[in-house]
């Protein structure tokens, strides 16, 4: 009975001294403080206060500042959902998040498989990351120039016989394929990148192995490649999304128009940006504005947690 009892009352001291910490613990632990304060004060004032005033802003009619604010509770919320502006820019930003991101990870996949045996590969992969070392919205321009009507693309066309085949690349008609097509183009060499050192790191066995049982490319990526990578693969599903919510340079500059974009060529970036300030002429509608933010943040956090959770597998090592 007495070594029941004593059992307790030995553990009681190591219970204490794990909740507690020994001291030399404790004193490690105030020293972090003076290191994290500055960063967590900083954090606090320029990104959660605003993020949260921005909040009461979508609940008030607003033009900025000098203009008195009045509450109007969820009416800038239902005048946004009843804006066809807004809901064309919703629509838009879907499907970008949508089309571009099953062009962009197949196309880097693809291309990823195929450098990983060619000796040029880290070269060509190298020239193809390019576009993202610029400017977004230099890029965009850059691309619109391309596709004016008297740009590169129609006068290639017409010196190679295809003069029928030039269009209005920029009209509201094409000016979203477009969007499409190019949003493919500058993103793909971020995400080859991405792939190319997660499959560099497979070793060459697996592919073997697979081959040897009769596995042809694409059942080697089904059964090899993509278990392997597929940590990376949600990693930058959640990367993909985040920069396709809130894309706007890249879309801004190959508009390239001085007047408001189209609404076939808008975004919900663009949308806030033309409700608030960037309208010709500017809107100042704050409230409105905060109040397409505000979506676009709770449409960012419930796709990510919901990728997140769908994309959830046990690692594998090797």
């Amino acid at each position: 009975m007495s070594r029941v009892m004593a059992s307790p009352a030995g553990l009681a001291p190591r219970v204490r001294a794990r909740s507690g910490g020994s001291p030399a613990e404790q004193g490690r632990r105030k020293i972090y403080w003076p290191f994290i304060t500055p960063a967590l004060l900083f954090y606090v004032g320029f990104f959660v206060l605003p993020a949260l005033y921005g909040v009461w802003v979508s609940f008030v009619k607003w033009r900025g500042m000098g203009d008195p604010q009045v509450f109007v509770g969820f009416g800038n919320y239902r005048r946004m959902w009843r804006d066809d502006s807004f809901r064309m820019a919703f629509t838009n930003t879907i499907t970008i998040l949508i089309v571009c991101g099953i062009g962009v990870f197949a196309c880097a996949f693809l291309i990823s498989s195929v450098l990983r045996e060619l000796k040029l590969g880290p070269v060509l992969r190298t020239i193809m990351f390019v576009p993202h070392l610029l400017s977004p919205i230099a890029v965009g321009i850059g691309l619109g120039l391309l596709l004016s009507p008297d740009g590169l693309l129609n006068a290639t066309l017409r010196l190679a016989g295809l003069g029928s085949a030039a269009q209005l690349w920029l009209t509201p008609d094409w000016i979203f394929k477009m969007i499409l097509i190019a949003t493919i183009w500058g993103s793909t060499g971020y995400y080859v990148m991405l792939m190319a050192s997660a499959i560099g790191r497979i070793p060459a066995y697996y592919y073997e192995q697979a081959a040897l049982d009769g596995a042809g490319r694409f059942r080697a990526f089904l059964h090899v490649t993509l278990p392997l990578t597929w940590d990376l693969v949600s990693v930058t599903a959640v990367l993909w999304m985040i920069s396709a919510i809130r894309i706007f340079e890249f879309v801004y500059g190959l508009v390239g128009t001085g007047a408001n974009p189209p609404p076939q060529a808008r975004t919900m970036t663009i949308e806030v940006f033309l409700t608030t300030t960037g309208g010709a002429p500017a809107q100042y509608d704050m409230g409105l504005g905060s109040a397409m933010a505000v979506v676009m943040v709770l449409m960012t956090l419930v796709l990510v947690v919901a990728v997140r959770r769908f994309m959830r597998r046990e690692a594998l090592e090797f």
